[in-house]
């Protein structure tokens, strides 16, 4: 513990740090529906004090897109040993409040004595106390994490750095000092005060007449205990008369007294003065990390007991630009249905980019067939692998990203002296400024603003770009040509990417009618859309809109129909 506190982490190997990694907009955040996974990270029973500082390291965490693999297997390793120990898990959820706590301040100064005659009697106490918080996290993680023989890399080189921080000497000497420090200062539990009275029995003057280990107890009268008890004729510290009137300055019964009870901290302050390298910087950072990592375990136990599938992703190179997954789903909406008790709603998908299945899809099917539910799922699973936590997938095979970029209809940003068009044509440029090889791209129902004519030949022009851009994405659209188009945009544009087509799938229920299934898979277009079912729910198809005005006596009693 010499030379400067190193601070002990979880979430990054040995000698590895942030590298400077692009991170998620906050734009892109919302369209993905973040904020649900951070809640369910965070855990509902977060104590209310700790409840921000987690969720905003959290979504910092799960923001920053890692590309490192060395970095996202490491806190993969970690993740899996926490799952496989549910006995550590429930130690380290017992001591992540205190050390959370050692986190609180903002920036740990080291001790240093106090160079003013008087110790602060409330900085003594705060370091002592900050001491006896360090000493009690240390060897409760001590005793946790040297229990169990650890496969991860952090956790092994957690539990050695602990043991080595408890077996250091200045910690040792903690151990045996502190008690006895902590007594010193609590040795002083009361002080009598002793006040003379004039022949009117007004207040003149007051004395303290001694300090005490024990509190003042029992029913004794005002006076008698104003006065000390019989006997105490001299005080120990005499107080000033106020020349205005009696004890007209009260202030210095306060100095005063604050002067004696420093010859008690005193001493405490000179011992602790030794310590002044010790500091809980060391483990500042790590109850945020054990936080996240604890979250994510208590969320994937969540999920498992459900029935729905979680697993530890493989990673593979950036520059592949590929990912597969095996019964995938929107991890989002699973949370929501979980609070609802209709897990078995879930329906899961196969999730696939390579160069020659299709690395750009153009994504059609009915309306609320789940089109925008896929492909939020598919922004989830990269942020998740790239957080280094599992995804809710029953097997997966993901290349890194350095950015997703999104264009989800959530929101209506439309710039004054600019139409819905005008919009999505400039946030669309915004993208393609930004896109990469290596970038993911989701863009749901753009282009929607214009006519269908005009809408085919600008989407037909993105999805010739994103070809040759040669980034993994997905168009979703209601443009059943675009997808029938995509044999001709690989004839006539060079790219290292095949476009494919994803169909939201429907059963046939009857003749011209298709029931929903929530299934996505590779085919063409087969032109429902659930457009009059849709009307016919919301009661907006003529037959209900006639209705409602013949109703209204709006209308003449007979007409067309």
């Amino acid at each position: 513990m010499n030379g400067g506190p190193r601070t002990l982490r979880l979430l990054w190997p040995a000698g590895v740090r942030a590298a400077g990694e692009r991170r998620l907009s906050d734009e892109a955040a919302a369209d993905l529906g973040l904020d649900a996974v951070i809640t369910a990270l965070v855990g509902s029973t977060a104590p209310g004090g700790r409840r921000a500082a987690r969720e905003r390291f959290i979504r910092r965490t799960l923001t920053e897109l890692v590309t490192d693999e060395t970095v996202i297997t490491h806190r993969q390793a970690v993740l899996r040993d926490l799952l496989e120990e549910p006995r550590l898990r429930e130690q380290l959820a017992e001591v992540l409040p205190s050390l959370e706590a050692l986190g609180d301040p903002p920036a740990p100064q080291r001790f240093r004595p106090s160079a003013v005659p008087e110790p602060s009697l409330e900085r003594v106490a705060r370091r002592l106390g900050e001491l006896e918080l360090l000493l009690d996290v240390v060897v409760r993680l001590d005793q946790a994490l040297g229990a169990g023989t650890w496969r991860s890399t952090g956790l092994r080189d957690l539990t050695a750095e602990i043991a080595a921080l408890r077996g250091s000497e200045a910690f040792r000497a903690l151990e045996r000092e502190l008690p006895g420090l902590r007594a010193t200062l609590a040795s002083v539990r009361s002080v009598t005060i002793g006040l003379n009275l004039g022949p009117d029995l007004q207040p003149q003057s007051a004395t303290i007449l001694g300090l005490s280990d024990q509190p003042i107890e029992g029913r004794r009268g005002l006076l008698e205990r104003l006065l000390g008890g019989s006997g105490a004729g001299r005080g120990l510290s005499p107080l000033q008369r106020g020349e205005a009137g009696p004890l007209g300055r009260p202030n210095e019964l306060v100095r005063d007294l604050r002067h004696l009870l420093g010859q008690v901290v005193g001493p405490v302050e000179a011992a602790l003065g030794q310590y002044a390298s010790v500091s809980s910087a060391t483990l500042s950072q790590l109850g945020l990390e054990l936080a996240l990592l604890l979250g994510a375990a208590g969320l994937i136990e969540r999920l498992r007991c459900a029935g729905l599938p979680v697993c530890c992703p493989e990673v593979l190179p950036l520059d592949e630009r590929r990912a597969s997954a095996e019964d995938a789903y929107d991890v989002r909406l699973a949370l929501a249905q979980l609070e609802r008790g209709a897990v078995a709603e879930i329906v899961t998908n196969p999730v696939s980019f390579d160069a020659e299945a299709g690395r750009v899809w153009v994504l059609t099917g009915p309306n609320r067939g789940g089109k925008t539910t896929y492909t939020r799922a598919v922004g989830l699973l990269q942020v998740l692998l790239q957080a280094g936590l599992f995804v809710p997938a029953r097997a997966a095979r993901l290349s890194p990203v350095e950015l997703i970029l999104t264009h989800f209809p959530t929101r209506e940003d439309a710039i004054p002296g600019q139409g819905r068009l005008d919009a999505e044509a400039e946030r669309l440029a915004t993208i393609f400024r930004q896109a990469r090889p290596s970038s993911l791209i989701l863009l749901n129902e753009a282009l929607a603003g214009t006519s269908a004519l005009e809408a085919l030949d600008l989407a037909r022009g993105i999805v010739r770009a994103l070809r040759l851009l040669g980034a993994r994405a997905i168009y979703v659209t209601h443009l059943h040509e675009l997808a029938l188009a995509t044999d001709e945009i690989n004839a006539s544009t060079p790219g290292d990417g095949t476009v494919g087509s994803l169909v939201a799938e429907a059963d046939e229920a009857g003749p011209g009618v298709g029931r929903r299934t929530y299934r996505i898979a590779p085919g063409h277009p087969r032109g429902a859309s659930f457009a009059a079912e849709i009307a016919e729910q919301h009661g907006i198809s003529f037959d209900h809109l006639a209705r409602l005005i013949r109703d209204r006596q709006d209308a003449p009693a007979s007409g067309p129909q």
